[in-house]
């Protein structure tokens, strides 16, 4: 139920909201001005404000990261869920009308909430693009149309109605939205096979910081790079992509297979290091490395645990001979294997049940850990040369502390398409030259999160402990795992090149300059921004 329902309660509400909420005067005139711009539109009864009863629900629907969801995170002071594109412009138009900040969230997995919240004391406000989810699959020509707001289970779910042969190289995650994920590049079990999401796509629906209507052809092949991989909230809103299609066969082989130290996972890890960037392209190759209860033989009453999985384009016959040919100390056999058609492994590696494929269409299913454990924090690197056995010991003398029994490790292998695709392709930069990519997580239960800075401090620690092993000049980031910590923004919109540059060569290297460009020409007073948005050039 939307706030605005009917034109005869919108004076009443209106002036009871600035009359009682809000003692400044300016902040109410700006507040009833810009609702009743919205208000003279049919945008009306798609605007929830703070004093509408379905306000709290329609701003948590989508975080996926309750560390923001404390009495002291700031809110919106309205959150709009359009229906159409022209819903869109207007919100546009009366936030720029009327200097009010515009987030916008499309399925709220950013890391660090940049997409429904601000650290400026200025007010915001949210377009929610979760009703902009239509997903239309096109397998004659290989193609579909996706908005924004649709999730990677949608597209995968229409997918299998249609082709067991036909694929999309999307998130793991079923619940991740698209918008998101593509302007971040999007990596996904198809990328050494097929490269980014980013990558695979050949037009787009845009909307500028004007409220203009630009595709590929009219917004520009340099806007058209920008939005591929240059990071969400900053040339303006993508409100559909046109995706191609790839080929994948009828049936995909997966494994898992978990060693812990006593049984040399150590050892085999760092065997996986020098070989998993030079498998067949075919293969997805990834690491979950946690911790469990044991009793050692040295007293301690943890061990960790390196989990090995692999999703293989291929039957699981071929995936046996070939890894006890190159990596026989895993000790595959085809009792580890199970082979089922590409979506199911889906299902399977995103641990989702795997009774029928509609789960994917559940926007709000997720895997009881993360229910448990719903507050975070991510951080990533890239490795370039084997980490020692002996850096492996570091870290899991960092396991093993206190803060750490919420914490996973996530390798994945590099190579194939992506040795082929030049850095400047899109914005997304990390391409030949990487043997894996890491990413940190800590989670925590949301009645933690008084104690979310000693997590967040162990993060931190492990961080620096990897210095010496990752990437350097600059320290590689990705920026779909998005990370304050690295460098932001100045709350007033205004921020150097020099101070910009910080963040912005981590997730971009030599891709920054025209990032900057781009929005320099497109977006000049810098209306669509956050925290670690691209800005203008302000010297």
């Amino acid at each position: 139920m939307g706030f605005l329902h009917s034109s005869s309660l919108f004076p009443f509400l209106l002036v009871f909201i600035v009359s009682f909420s809000w003692p400044i005067t300016s902040s109410a005139d700006i507040y009833g001005d810009f609702l009743h711009c919205l208000s003279s539109s049919s945008i009306s009864n798609l605007v929830y404000t703070q004093m509408n009863s379905s306000y709290s629900s329609i701003f948590e629907s989508t975080i996926h990261n309750s560390r923001f969801i404390t009495p002291t995170s700031p809110k919106p002071w309205v959150i709009v869920t359009p229906l159409h594109v022209s819903h869109v412009q207007t919100t546009i138009r009366c936030s720029k009308k009327h200097g009010l900040q515009l987030r916008t969230r499309s399925g709220g997995h950013d890391f660090e909430g940049v997409s429904y919240i601000s650290e400026s004391e200025s007010p915001f406000v949210i377009i929610d693009l979760a009703n902009l989810r239509s997903v239309q699959v096109d397998v004659e020509n290989e193609v579909a149309w996706v908005q924004s707001g649709a999730i990677m289970g949608e597209l995968y779910y229409e997918i299998a109605q249609k082709s067991r042969t036909l694929a999309f190289p999307g998130a793991l995650c079923h619940g991740v939205a698209f918008g998101g994920y593509i302007s971040g590049g999007g990596y996904g079990l198809l990328f050494r096979k097929y490269g980014l999401a980013a990558d695979n796509v050949i037009d787009a629906e845009f909307i500028d910081a004007n409220g203009r209507i630009l595709n590929r052809k009219s917004m520009g092949e340099d806007l058209f790079w920008a939005i591929r991989g240059g990071g969400g909230g900053s040339f303006g809103i993508v409100l559909s992509w046109k995706i191609k299609l790839v080929h994948v066969p009828e049936t995909v082989t997966v494994f898992s297979i978990s060693k812990t130290l006593e049984q040399n996972a150590t050892q085999i890890l760092h065997r996986w290091q020098y070989i998993s960037y030079k498998f067949p392209d075919g293969m997805y190759p990834s690491i979950t490395i946690s911790t469990t209860n044991t009793t050692t033989q040295d007293g301690r009453n943890l061990t960790v645990v390196v989990t090995f999985s692999t999703m293989f384009l291929g039957r699981a016959n071929e995936l046996v001979s070939l890894m006890q040919n190159i990596f026989p100390e895993l000790g595959l056999t085809s009792k580890d294997c199970n082979e089922m058609s590409f979506v199911e492994s889906i299902l399977a590696l995103g641990l989702l049940p795997n009774q029928n494929l509609e789960i994917l269409l559940d926007r709000n299913y997720r895997v009881s850990f993360l229910v448990a454990t719903p507050s975070f924090k991510t951080k990533s690197d890239y490795v370039k040369k084997p980490i020692p056995e002996i850096g492996f010991q570091g870290i899991w003398s960092q396991l093993f502390e206190p803060e750490a029994r919420g914490a996973t490790l996530n390798f994945v292998a590099y190579g194939g398409k992506m040795d082929e695709i030049p850095e400047s392709a899109v914005p997304f930069p990390h391409r030949k030259g990487n043997l894996y990519k890491i990413s940190y997580n800590i989670r925590w239960r949301e009645e933690d999160n008084v104690n979310s800075e000693r997590y967040i401090a162990w993060m931190r620690r492990l961080y620096s402990y990897m210095k010496p092993f990752v990437s350097k000049s600059p320290r590689e980031a990705y920026v779909n795992y998005r990370d304050l910590d690295i460098g932001k923004n100045n709350e007033d919109g205004y921020t150097t090149y020099a101070q910009m540059s910080v963040w912005g060569r981590k997730y971009f290297k030599n891709n920054f300059n025209r990032l900057v460009k781009i929005k320099t020409k497109i977006d000049p007073e810098n209306f669509f921004r956050h925290q670690q948005s691209i800005s203008p050039y302000f010297g």
